[in-house]
């Protein structure tokens, strides 16, 4: 299911080809989402993720780690909080999960040094901020919490160097919004001149990521009507936060409604596009020239993923790949070449996305460093895969887990 303020309707649902029918989608998530809350058992979810597993190296060693999901459905919205066991990957929900949030929040972030939780509400047009109990994953609202920003906010990423600043996008405008962040406090102050136009009026963004250097930025845009979409690049200012737009950009990339995200290392951007082969969906791989800023399209680019893919993951390691297709309920894997960025697809794939219900379309996807993949369903929970090794999927014991929250439009690893 694509952003919620998106003129289309792009398959989000298993068993609803795509349309070219301009209505908002919000309606039908409002809709859905109403009928489900009678069905006992079941809810809608929304789902995406962005960008690596947020890891503390300076945090002490625990057995611990935090799975988090953003909830869109339910007035007040909410944030689940869940604790994930780093041996066997199960889930338990934290006490007090989930957290009130604002209206219809989409997407999430974290701090480096997983502190504090970022939350955008579509709807309300606000981000809730959260402070992070390192030792149980709950969770505690920043003072001055929901901060302002603007409709239809729909892609975070914070510093990964510092944690001083964070990135918004909207998907109901061009603009791109700077905060910088109090880090004794978590509390957001917009800077001077934000927000700050990336692109011509009428488009609207679907993400928005930074290299794991901290030097440079990359906001995918995409037009309101026909027309293909572009990667906007920049170069950012580590000290004052300000970016400044890199040459040669905007560059085209295959589909529409695109996801991205870095491998760990930030050699290479991953990002996926709907209707790229006919219904099906594709998955572009960039190499980063980390002196410039360069994209450079890997050969091979795009290979074919599912219907509606919404979102992309690469595992810890760098070597594996995977993309959950919501229209076709499943998840595609692959191998990745760390010298030129090709994608293999593994044995097996398309995997089951494993929900529950009969609403079940993955709606985002996470990896861990302990070789676990978390995938939220829209049948309200968490499929957890452990991968052998080799990159095939294999549910653990107990999987799916419930998410505890009410439509989950993002998912996020947090060590």
């Amino acid at each position: 299911m694509k952003k919620t303020v998106s003129t289309r309707n792009e398959a989000g649902i298993p068993g609803v080809p795509g349309t070219d029918t301009h209505i908002l989608t919000a309606i039908l998530i409002a809709a859905i989402s109403a009928v489900l809350c009678f069905m006992p058992g079941c809810g809608f979810k929304l789902g995406n993720t962005f960008g690596g597993p947020i890891i503390c190296n300076n945090c002490p060693a625990s057995n611990t780690d935090f799975i988090y999901t953003a909830n869109a459905a339910g007035s007040p919205s909410t944030v689940s909080a869940l604790s994930a066991n780093a041996t066997t990957g199960a889930l338990t929900a934290v006490a007090g999960s989930p957290y009130s949030t604002g209206t219809q929040s989409l997407v999430l972030a974290a701090d480096p040094s997983r502190s504090f939780l970022y939350v955008a509400n579509s709807q309300s047009s606000n981000i809730s901020a959260f402070r992070i109990n390192a030792a149980n994953g709950a969770l505690s609202v920043v003072a001055g919490s929901p901060f302002p920003a603007e409709f239809g906010m729909y892609s975070l990423v914070v510093d990964p160097l510092s944690g001083q600043f964070l990135y918004a996008v909207t998907g109901s405008s061009a603009k791109l919004w700077i905060y910088s962040i109090n880090t004794s406090t978590g509390a957001l102050s917009p800077l001077s001149g934000t927000p700050m136009a990336i692109a011509p009026s009428g488009t609207e963004s679907t993400s928005v990521v930074i290299d794991s250097s901290g030097k440079y930025l990359y906001v995918t845009n995409e037009p309101g009507g026909p027309g293909g979409a572009s990667i906007y690049g920049f170069s950012r200012d580590p000290s004052s936060g300000w970016l400044t737009p890199l040459g040669g950009f905007p560059i085209p990339v295959d589909g529409l409604a695109n996801r991205s995200a870095f491998d760990r290392t930030s050699k290479f951007l991953l990002v996926t596009g709907n209707s790229v082969f006919g219904l099906n969906g594709g998955l572009d791989v960039f190499s980063l020239n980390s002196s410039t800023g360069a994209l450079t399209l890997s050969a091979g680019s795009p290979v074919q993923v599912g219907n509606d893919p919404n979102g992309v993951a690469v595992d810890a390691s760098g070597n594996f790949v995977y993309v959950p297709n919501t229209a076709d309920v499943t998840i595609s894997a692959f191998t990745l070449d760390q010298t030129t960025g090709g994608l293999t697809v593994i044995s097996g794939s398309p995997f089951p996305s494993g929900g529950m219900g009969s609403i079940n379309g993955p709606l985002g996807v996470a990896a861990d460093i302990s070789g676990h993949v978390y995938v939220c369903n829209a049948s309200n929970d968490i499929s957890v895969f452990s991968t052998n090794g080799n990159g095939g999927l294999m549910a653990i014991t107990g999987s799916p887990f419930s998410d505890g929250g009410n439509g989950p439009s993002a998912i996020l690893f947090v060590q």
